[in-house]
């Protein structure tokens, strides 16, 4: 195999990688990226049995071959260089590049990695989809122990995508008006959800989400992007939005709210009682935030608008300002007394919702 490739193309590719590809004692050949030279291309193929990614890149093909190779080493070289074309050659049991050699893994073990044609369900821009995944993904469950809620549910309807989560202390729901082709839902890991969004962070043109059996199946200007889904049950959250209801309603400027959380959270976050845990006291024009830690305690008053009588709940700080920290608007918090359920929403947006179950009052 030998090749010439341009340093500015290779660097950003093997970088997606790094995102995917792990260290694996018991199956090494899994952390390796495997590199084909074929018909003026080369094609970079990646997986940990999850997750797949394929990519293709012009190139100036010599030999036609393929190797694999663990990346990272590879791609903190190609970084140092200054050369604008590098030339790969593999000979020997070694992959030549520049005046460096990397050792190749044994190929006979790689997985098959056979990209398929799904079935599509929406095209949109791939900074859009980023942008709806990080304003949904941050309620779900960081732990794997509950797989059902280590995701972020998609649900793809002809009037638009809705995407919720959860960690069953809180949910998120976000209704993107984004017309669907085919109605179906499915269940993302969050760990797929954290890789897409830094796959196409940056990327401003149209993809394609499909999916493929058990897989979701995202596709853009050559690339290749396969996940498998969860086909574990997702919790019933249309029950507990159709069934919320609220006597009180109080509305924040974002500004001073956040200020506020941000100060009260530098002491319950170390609270013996409840973590990030704090007591509200929603009373006439204020909202009167304390918190308490064994070694410290704060007090913070924040003005408010207010509808419906006096009363004070126990919320945890820090939930509310990951969604304030998604939102431009005045949040809106409604609530009915300390042991019910509380919803956020953004001022005039009914579209982006959030539910929080109240701490323990002390």
């Amino acid at each position: 195999m030998k090749f010439s490739i341009k340093r500015e193309d290779i660097i950003p590719i093997l970088t997606e990688f790094t995102n995917i590809l792990k260290e694996n004692p018991i199956k090494p050949i899994i952390s390796g990226l495997q590199i084909k030279a074929e018909k003026g291309m080369i094609i970079l193929v990646g997986t940990n049995l999850d997750i797949d990614l394929v990519r293709q890149l012009p190139a100036e093909v010599i030999e036609e071959g393929s190797v694999i190779l663990k990346p990272a080493l590879l791609l903190e070289y190609i970084k140092l260089l200054e050369e604008e074309e590098l030339m790969f050659t593999l000979n020997d049991g070694y992959l030549t590049v520049h005046q460096a050699e990397f050792s190749i893994l044994q190929e006979e073990s790689f997985p098959s990695i056979v990209p398929t044609s799904p079935v599509v369900l929406l095209n949109l821009q791939g900074g859009e989809l980023v942008k709806m995944l990080d304003k949904a993904k941050f309620a779900a469950s960081l732990s794997n122990d509950n797989i059902q809620i280590n995701c972020v549910r998609m649900i793809f309807k002809q009037d638009g995508l809705n995407l919720v989560s959860t960690d069953s202390y809180r949910l998120l729901y976000l209704k993107a008006d984004t017309k669907c082709f085919v109605e179906k839902e499915i269940s993302v890991p969050l760990e797929t959800v954290n890789i897409l969004c830094k796959l196409l962070k940056d990327y401003e043109k149209e993809i394609t989400i499909g999916f493929s059996e058990e897989f979701l199946i995202v596709t853009w200007e050559n690339a290749y992007f396969s996940s498998k889904t969860i086909s574990m049950p997702f919790p019933d959250f249309r029950m507990i939005l159709n069934n919320a209801s609220f006597d009180k309603v109080m509305e924040f400027n974002r500004d001073e709210l956040k200020s506020a959380l941000k100060r009260v959270i530098t002491v319950a976050k170390t609270s013996v009682d409840a973590k990030y845990g704090a007591i509200f006291t929603f009373k006439g024009k204020t909202a009167l935030l304390n918190a308490f830690s064994g070694r410290a305690k704060i007090n913070q008053k924040v003005n408010m608008i207010k509808d419906g009588e006096d009363f004070k709940a126990s919320l945890n700080c820090k939930f509310i300002v990951d969604y304030i920290d998604n939102i431009s608007k005045n949040p809106v918090i409604k609530g009915t007394n300390a042991s019910s359920m509380f919803e956020i929403t953004e001022e005039g947006d009914q579209n982006y919702r959030y539910i929080l179950m109240p701490l323990a009052l002390r």
